[in-house]
């Protein structure tokens, strides 16, 4: 007799003939049936179980995501309650580096006051003694030496009014009238010098300063300038500087590595009666080994792969990037290689380790950081000498990181968020061990990330672009800018000389111009 056919019998009995039969069948039959009863009921609670544990791991991290800070803490303390099996390999590895490799000067706790600049202006105020006799027995006082201190003020900005004065003369044979030239401008028949655009231009794509903001400040200094007089100052002067911005694309695009990612922004839709669409601001950025710094940012209305394909169209070498599939797509007739961000592909175990302090990710934020202690040693050296560290000191760290994730992908639940970090891992093996073979990639995407960042903080203040036109000339200024920041070019400075010499400066010396700290005219 089967166990349904059981339960028919048992549910046609009351309770008490239950009691009271001796039949050894029935008592079987009922006790196969309570015995499948409570094992459906243990599959449902466990069930039911695995999904409140899914929910409160999915509360704990939309609240971390929302309410703590960004930097996970992660202390040594912490790290030695978890399994320690994948660890002795790491330990092995690190102590040997330690014994070969010169420690790195520790940072003093204590702040030291930092010299003020050489370059700024030093006005010089002598204070001497009341008499220049001594004070308790009247001989007369020797110079001895100078006791300087030195302290820092600072003078508003102000306006000035350049007037230029041309003499005219004529010829009375001719009847001609000749006078002096006037120095080119870029604002046709307009009123603003070079600095005076310049620092337009700086205060709203370098310190974040919207138009309407400066209009106020020039305000104050008695200066009333229209937000759309600005607003075509800044228009004019981006074209300008449309040539100086594809030369630098073009420096870029001879670079062997590259980093590259992409950041939302809102663009004004002219043939929609201006309502905002989504578009993207994707950022391209040269590797740290090769060279000067060069950034290049590219206003698209999507983030579609034909976007960095048309952008990166003719180009060779290794794209560094995060887990965005687009970036994989991109082949380039085979000649780009793509390589990984393991600071993105932390993120998962990083934020589920602060949610709740999850031994696993904790333990794969150890292994993963074992990497980084090793690049902090060797990061100085040379691309080929970091190479070899890597291939003697990292890849057995990775090897060990890769079999461990291996082996827990099989162990934890398919939905848990353990899992999806470990398979979004994974997924990347390939892309994220190309740096083990190549010294002069960096372990992640975040010198990419730190440029875009600049314009992540200014999108606040910019909302949108006016337009996509608009946005390919802000894109192009604000690569020319953040190309000057990481390259150690005062932004103002260099900006001004560029819209001083741009109207006369042949073509074929506009490479002269690129805001890179070897250049001529920016010393």
């Amino acid at each position: 007799m089967n166990i349904c056919a059981g339960k028919r019998i048992i549910s046609g009995m009351d309770i008490t003939e239950l009691l009271s039969t001796n039949d050894p069948d029935t008592l079987r039959q009922l006790a196969l049936s309570l015995l499948e009863e409570n094992r459906k009921k243990d599959a449902s609670l466990s069930e039911k179980d695995h999904q409140i544990h899914l929910m409160r791991e999915a509360l704990m991290l939309a609240r971390q995501q929302r309410f703590d800070r960004q930097a996970e803490s992660f202390s040594g303390l912490q790290c030695s309650l978890f399994e320690e099996d994948a660890d002795a390999d790491i330990a092995s590895a690190e102590t040997q580096l330690a014994r070969l490799l010169p420690e790195p000067e520790e940072k003093k706790a204590r702040p030291v006051r930092k010299i003020l600049p050489e370059h700024l202006v030093r006005e010089e105020t002598v204070i001497g003694p009341d008499s220049c006799a001594c004070p308790d027995c009247g001989q007369p006082l020797r110079h001895i030496r100078d006791e300087i201190s030195e302290r820092l003020d600072y003078i508003p900005a102000q306006f000035v009014v350049k007037r230029y004065v041309r003499p005219q003369y004529g010829c009375e044979g001719c009847q001609r009238v000749v006078s002096g030239r006037l120095p080119a401008q870029i604002i046709p028949k307009g009123i603003p010098e070079p600095g005076l655009v310049a620092q337009v231009l700086v205060s709203k794509f370098c310190d974040r300063q919207p138009l309407y903001h400066q209009q106020q400040v020039f305000a104050r200094a008695g200066v009333e300038l229209p937000v759309s007089t600005l607003a075509g100052w800044v228009g004019t002067a981006c074209v300008w500087l449309m040539p100086l911005a594809e030369l630098l694309r073009t420096e870029l695009l001879s670079r062997p590595v590259l980093h590259a990612d992409e950041t939302p922004l809102q663009i004004l839709n002219t043939k929609k009666d201006g309502k905002a669409q989504n578009g993207y601001l994707w950022a391209y950025v040269s590797g740290e080994t090769t060279g000067d710094s060069v950034v290049c940012f590219d206003c698209q209305p999507g983030r579609a792969a034909r976007y960095p394909e048309a952008w990166l169209a003719g180009w060779s070498g290794t794209l560094v990037t995060d887990g965005y599939a687009v970036y994989h797509s991109l082949k380039n007739g085979g000649s780009i290689i793509n390589a990984g961000c393991w600071a993105h592909a932390r993120r998962g175990f990083a934020a589920l380790y602060k949610a709740n302090r999850d031994p696993h990710a904790g333990t794969a934020l150890k292994m993963i950081h074992g990497l980084y202690s090793l690049e902090k040693k060797i990061r100085h050296r040379s691309p080929e000498k970091i190479r070899q560290w890597r291939q003697r000191y990292a890849k057995p760290q990775l090897d060990a990181l890769w079999a461990w994730l291996t082996s827990q992908a099989q162990k934890c639940a398919p939905d848990s968020a353990l899992h999806k970090a470990i398979k979004y891992v994974l997924s990347h093996k390939m892309e994220l061990s190309r740096f083990v073979d190549d010294g002069a990639l960096p372990l992640d995407n975040n010198r990419c990330e730190r440029a875009i960042r600049q314009v992540v903080m200014g999108r606040n203040t910019w909302l949108f672009a006016g337009s996509l036109q608009a946005g390919h000339r802000a894109a192009a200024v604000m690569g020319l800018l953040e190309t000057a920041r990481l390259n150690g070019v005062e932004p103002y400075g260099w900006l001004k000389l560029v819209l001083e010499r741009l109207p006369s400066l042949p073509e074929e010396r506009l490479h002269e111009l690129l805001p890179f700290a070897k250049n001529p005219l920016n010393n």
